[in-house]
Parts: C-alpha cells; sequence; structure tokens
C-alpha cells in the first residue's frame, strides 16, 4: 500500500496544569519514564511506565491496543461509525494503514506499564510529498467509509504541501496517537510526543508534524510548541450536493495541522 502523508490522530485529554520530569536512556531497548505515586486518581503508585520502540514483533499487541481504543475514539472514525459494534471487530483498512512501515522504522513508539501493559502508542513516519493525482490506492480501496478518509487525508496533505512548501526537507509525521482512557490527561501523550521529537532530531529531520482530527491532540501539539498552519473546518468539507462528509460530536470542530521546526 502506498504511504500517504496524512495523519489521524487520537482523542486525548490534556492535563494543563501537570508537568513532568522525563529522563531518557539513549539506545536502551527500553527508556525509563516517571511515575504515577503521587496522582490523585487513585490508581495502584506502583503503576511506572516506560517507553521503547515498536518493532514488528509487537505488531499485533499494539493492533489489540488501536482496536480498543484509537479505532473507535478518533474522532473521523467515529463520525462515520466506520468500526462496526462488536468488541472483536475492526477495519482491516485501517489496520494496513497503521502497519504500513510504521513498525520497522524505529520511529514509532509504545508506553508500557512495569506489568508489559500498553498504556500508550504513536506511529510515526518519514512524510513525503503528495502525488499531484490522487493515489491509486485511495480509488482502488474496497471500504467506501475508509476511502472517504483517504481522500480527506490526501486533500489535507496537498494544501498543507502548497507550493512545495516542504519540498526537499526532511519531515517526520506523527500518523497516529492513542492512549489507554484510564490514562488520559497524566501526560502520557506528551511524553511520547517529546521522545518523538527527539528521535527526530536525531534521525536528521527538519520537521515533525501532526495532522490532528481532534481537538484535544491539537491542544496537546500546541502546548508543547507545534505551529498551527493549516486548518479545514469539517463543515467546509462537503460532498457533492453540499452536505459535510464528517461531522464528529464537540468539540471537534476541525482537521488542523501543527508543524515544529526541529
Amino acid at each position: 500500500m502506498e504511504k500517504l502523508r496524512a495523519n489521524l490522530v487520537d482523542v486525548m485529554r490534556i492535563d494543563s496544569d501537570k508537568t513532568t520530569t522525563t529522563t531518557f536512556v539513549k539506545e536502551a531497548p527500553k527508556i525509563t519514564k516517571y511515575s504515577l505515586a503521587d496522582s490523585a486518581d487513585g490508581l495502584d503508585s506502583g503503576m511506572d511506565y516506560h517507553v521503547e520502540k515498536i518493532t514488528k514483533d509487537n505488531k499485533l499487541k499494539v493492533l489489540k491496543f488501536l482496536r480498543r481504543f484509537f479505532f473507535r475514539d478518533e474522532p473521523l472514525n467515529h463520525s462515520i461509525q466506520l468500526i462496526p459494534e462488536g468488541e472483536d471487530s475492526t477495519c482491516t483498512e485501517l489496520e494496513d494503514y497503521c502497519s504500513h512501515s510504521s513498525f520497522e522504522n524505529n520511529l514509532s513508539l509504545m508506553a508500557v506499564t512495569a506489568n508489559g501493559t500498553i498504556i500508550g502508542v504513536v506511529l510515526n513516519g518519514k512524510a513525503d510529498p503528495p502525488s499531484a493525482e490522487e493515489p491509486e490506492d485511495i480509488e482502488s480501496c474496497k471500504n467506501a467509509k475508509f476511502k472517504k478518509i483517504l481522500r480527506l487525508l490526501y486533500y489535507i496533505d496537498k494544501n498543507v504541501n502548497v507550493d512545495g512548501r516542504f519540498r526537499d526537507l526532511n519531515v517526520l509525521e506523527v500518523k497516529i496517537i492513542s492512549v489507554d482512557t484510564n490514562w488520559r490527561g497524566k501526560g502520557v501523550g506528551k511524553v511520547l510526543i517529546e521522545k518523538t521529537i527527539e528521535i527526530a532530531k536525531e534521525e536528521g529531520f527538519h520537521y515533525a508534524r501532526a495532522d490532528c482530527s481532534s481537538f484535544f491532540s491539537g491542544k496537546l501539539c500546541a502546548r508543547i510548541g507545534f505551529e498551527a498552519i493549516y486548518k479545514l473546518k469539517y463543515n467546509d468539507y462537503v460532498d457533492e450536493e453540499g452536505k459535510p462528509i464528517f461531522s464528529p460530536a464537540l468539540p471537534h470542530t476541525a482537521v488542523v495541522s501543527y508543524i515544529k521546526k526541529l
């Protein structure tokens, strides 16, 4: 499947009053993070977590996590009811989108508790310039609902890259970020993005980019220094009859593209 450069970002509630000091261990298989011993949410004080790179060996475990949280929570998916009812239901095309290069590029990360439970995932990749014409894999997509999402992502990608804005620059894209509902508001998403930025700098990327379909993930990007460079209101993205193709529940009113210079 040809890689598409646009991103989907999960719903995350951000605790704007909480800051966390994080220490990264370079080139270690596990990157030590912080304890929630002093959190006020009643969780076991022993529930520490660390961040590690995702590999192909983690694929099934990561996909299981995404099915449970991102697949159902992401505003675009939810708006068009992409995932059928049922605990084990999924979208094969969305799984392919998540899997494409994200598990073997040493750029994607997961937050894992001491007992091995995944509590957060960020899938990253290298952004390439959008093709002049709609990619063939959009036209050939057999899932009509997911095709709507792919076309939206392609539309955003073209507008972000208008006039060759990022031509000849290395841009890392945050394709997907998702956090366990029980861990939202505790800084997990912030840690995953900060570590992504650190890796991007080490790998020689010039920019990090995130196309946020969620109000909450956009708030996170703005909080840690990303700049909004493009905004598409859902009400302005319409079909041939002038009806919005996506109508997510409030407060999700637009897709906003964010860039951070590295």
